[in-house]
């Protein structure tokens, strides 16, 4: 059983949005102000507090702005997957499929109502697709769907500290269930320690100072008995005073000494924390589907961090024995370069304003494509899932000139969130298959060379690319993106840098010169002085394939830098 789908209206940023989810690991990306948090916030109030030690509470602010101050909120959760015994359990939720009972669904819906007068809203919750239901949902069903939620903001060492709301206390009460020897021991051990506290001559010596000013405060008749204990030997106000210490570290090298957590930084503390609740959840045996709520799990983590929790992540979130559907919000292109592309999910703006979910698990890509995007996805290239427009070009030439290129014609690429993403090859092919209809609606151009036949293309010196023409690679992209209304192949003449050359009668002169700065000595196929004897270029620079900058025109022919002369 897994949380398949989530429908929201009204409530905060969502006016009227729904995302589709997967099992196991699901890592939602999106830009700043997109809704991410959100988002997390609705499961959370849909399912109440009986199913959240940190439930949510809703005011008036939580309505969304653009509606009557009326309206209703709403939030739909859907289930899928459901077994046999799952489909018993959540029989007040469950749409029953009589046809296939494999294919049944259970739904859990909630509407908030705001109450002018009282200033609070009041919630109404039912199962199942029964809009009329007038019967909630009973406790113990939502206690069967246990939502733990890590925020972004979490204060990791407050957490792991001693006290009713101690984290180790809670894995320690799971780890121990029943088991009435376990908790009997550890109450053994703090009884014998403070015994041998009462016996001890400076603690006795304490506690008789302060019950001596006590009696004296507090007269004979109202006085109190004071002791100093480790702790009280009752085994949940044992578990809660714990605390976790670290082993002190130098370098790679863990040294024989403790030290507490303050002494950690906010990085691995932020990493004990979440390895204290993955192991609480690991250990309870759960009645039905535990969800993982994970905001910005990167918090203080350097790249390497980020890349071992990204595939731990996923690992546990994979596990077939233990069930845990876990939805990441993230802004780290490093994590969201190291999870299965079909985990990812991005949330984005279309081209019409409007709110978009798109779930790359169900764009339909094979086993093949699914290779291909996560080697194509590094770091870089991941960067684009955040960005408001994306170029897509081929490699590092075209990557350090368009921004360049476009602050001169008055354009901030920077100021306008888009991001350039070099392929380092052509393979735009297989990036294109992220965008579209229903899926990444985010507006993409493809800035491609069209690397047209080149006649003679076997003597450099009198070989020529036919203008107007490309290569069978490009004709393939442009038919594929034809349709497309959020992709543009945007191809070059022949190359970037060829058409760059003809561009302005000055730039052969100037691109050679910096060509030369890159020798020792000067180049001999390409030089200023070439260049400049040369008769006024119709073509200007040709094909620059295979070297810094390549090969330019000469008399309107293509000459090329032969390997090894740089």
């Amino acid at each position: 059983m897994y949380l398949q789908r989530i429908a929201i209206k009204h409530f905060r940023n969502f006016v009227d949005f729904a995302i589709e989810l997967s099992e196991g690991l699901n890592v939602i990306v999106g830009e700043n102000n997109i809704g991410k948090t959100n988002l997390m916030d609705a499961i959370r109030a849909a399912l109440g507090p009986a199913s959240s030690n940190e439930p949510i509470w809703l005011d008036e602010d939580d309505l969304n702005r653009s509606v009557a101050p009326d309206s209703t909120m709403r939030v739909d959760l859907t289930f899928a997957k459901l077994s046999k015994d799952e489909r018993a359990d959540f029989i007040d939720l469950l749409n029953y499929n009589t046809v296939n009972p494999e294919q049944s669904t259970a739904s859990l819906h909630c509407e908030w109502t705001w109450d002018p007068n009282g200033k609070r809203w009041h919630a109404r919750r039912w199962g199942g697709e029964r809009p009329e239901a007038e019967t909630g949902i009973p406790e113990d069903v939502l206690h069967n769907l246990p939502v733990t939620m890590l925020v972004a903001l979490r204060d990791a060492l407050a957490a792991l500290q001693p006290g009713r709301q101690s984290r180790i206390g809670k894995l320690l009460r799971v780890l121990a269930g029943g088991d009435e020897a376990k908790k009997k021991s550890l109450e053994k051990i703090i009884g014998d320690a403070n015994r041998e506290l009462h016996a001890n001559t400076l603690v006795k010596d304490a506690q008789d100072e302060i019950q001596n000013v006590l009696e004296k405060a507090s007269g004979p008749t109202l006085k109190q008995k004071a002791h100093i204990q480790a702790s009280t030997p009752e085994f949940d106000r044992i578990i809660n005073s714990l605390r976790l210490v670290i082993n002190r570290q130098q370098g790679s090298e863990q040294i024989d000494a403790l030290e507490e957590l303050w002494c950690n930084g906010l990085g691995y503390n932020n990493l004990l924390y979440i390895a204290t609740v993955f192991s609480e959840l690991q250990a309870v045996k759960p009645p039905a589907l535990p969800i993982l709520l994970v905001e910005e799990p990167e918090a203080h983590l350097h790249p390497q961090l980020q890349t071992r929790l990204a595939d731990y992540l996923n690992r546990s979130a994979s596990d077939d024995e233990q069930p845990l559907q876990t939805i990441v919000t993230t802004h780290s292109p490093t994590i969201a370069a190291h999870v299965p592309v079909s985990t990812l999910n991005v949330l984005h703006w279309d081209s019409k304003g409007k709110l978009c979910s798109a779930r790359v698990g169900a764009f339909g890509l094979d086993d093949n494509d699914q290779i291909n995007l996560r080697r194509l996805l590094d770091v870089t290239k991941a960067s684009m899932l955040f960005a408001k427009g994306i170029i897509v070009v081929e490699g590092i030439s075209e990557a350090l000139l368009l921004p360049v290129l476009a602050r001169r014609a008055g354009i901030s690429l920077e100021d306008l969130a888009i991001s350039v993403v070099p392929l380092w090859g052509v393979e735009f092919g297989t990036i294109a298959k992220l965008f579209g209809q229903d899926k990444i609606a985010i507006p993409t151009s493809l800035v491609s060379d069209a690397d047209p036949p080149i006649e003679n293309k076997n003597d450099w010196n009198l070989a020529k690319p036919k203008i107007g023409e490309s290569c069978e690679r490009l004709k393939k992209l442009v038919a594929a993106c034809a349709k497309n209304p959020v992709l543009k192949v945007c191809p070059s003449t022949v190359t970037l840098e060829y058409d760059l050359g003809i561009a302005d009668s000055a730039n052969p002169a100037i691109m050679a010169a910096v060509w030369e700065e890159c020798f020792v000595g000067e180049p001999k196929s390409l030089n200023v002085a070439l260049v400049e004897n040369s008769r006024p270029l119709r073509e200007g620079p040709a094909r620059m394939a295979g070297h810094v900058l390549g090969r330019y025109g000469q008399e309107g022919k293509i000459c090329s830098s032969p390997r090894g002369e740089a």
